[in-house]
């Protein structure tokens, strides 16, 4: 079988960061699954807000790609340059894709990836909205399992809807703000510290030093957010009275 990062290093190699896409071809890709669960990286190439170029967030649209193959969910990943910013922007067109995806696969759960810089004092951040988006019990018994601690140390450190809970700013609709209030879908937001996620920086990255993960963590993530994935279809989710799965995309 393929190595889990051999597999994350390919998957990569196809996202054009800083790219636009063909006249006519989308800035995202979907990968279509069978289950009722999408994993979502809207940031894994460059994105625009305020007409300034963004830098992407690499190899979180690798991940999200691996992790649907591991485990049969949808994906979403920006796979070109961005004319806007899925995370930021309501009129954002990947929100559109998203949406009718939900719709038509009838899909319960959507786990938004993002990157977050190799500085930060944490493995990894869910944002839940303070609780609103989904409950957080069940990922945190799922990532305990694989070492991962609120009360852990750096890479083995949860941060939980503290740096990035998910509300995002003023004016701002983050992916899992869109999801919980107007898909009326559970969701939540994973910020995936680089060391976790980047096996090695490729040229055509936005940062110019070379960088290097740590395998054995990055191994331990995929290990730990496939098993998430599984217990995030099993789970019997309840959801607002009249709302329903699924929605239609908004107009």
């Amino acid at each position: 079988m393929t190595d889990w990062l051999d597999r994350l290093v390919e998957l990569e190699t196809e996202i054009n960061y800083r790219t636009p896409p063909p006249p006519g071809e989308p800035e995202f890709y979907h990968r279509a699954g069978r289950r009722p669960l999408l994993i979502s990286a809207p940031h894994g190439a460059a994105h625009t807000r305020a007409g300034r170029i963004k830098d992407e967030e690499d190899y979180t649209a690798g991940m999200a790609f691996l992790l649907a193959e591991l485990t049969g969910a949808h994906a979403l990943a920006a796979v070109a340059l961005s004319s806007t910013d899925p995370n930021w922007a309501a009129n954002a067109p990947y929100k559109f894709r998203l949406a009718e995806l939900v719709h038509r696969h009838r899909i319960r759960f959507v786990l938004d990836l993002h990157g977050a810089a190799a500085y930060r004092d944490f493995g990894i951040a869910i944002g839940t909205l303070h609780g609103r988006s989904c409950p957080p019990g069940v990922i945190l018994q799922v990532l305990h399992g694989h070492g991962f601690g609120e009360e852990a140390t750096w890479l083995s450190r949860l941060d939980v809807d503290e740096t990035f809970p998910g509300t995002g700013a003023d004016g701002q609709e983050t992916i899992t703000r869109f999801c919980a209030e107007t898909l009326h879908v559970k969701a939540a937001q994973l910020e995936v510290n680089a060391y976790l996620r980047v096996v090695r920086r490729r040229p055509l990255a936005a940062e110019r030093n070379p960088f290097d993960g740590e395998p054995e963590h990055i191994r331990r993530t995929v290990a730990a957010l496939a098993d998430l994935v599984e217990q995030l279809i099993r789970t019997r989710w309840s959801f607002p009275p009249g709302t329903g799965i699924p929605r239609q995309p908004p107009a």
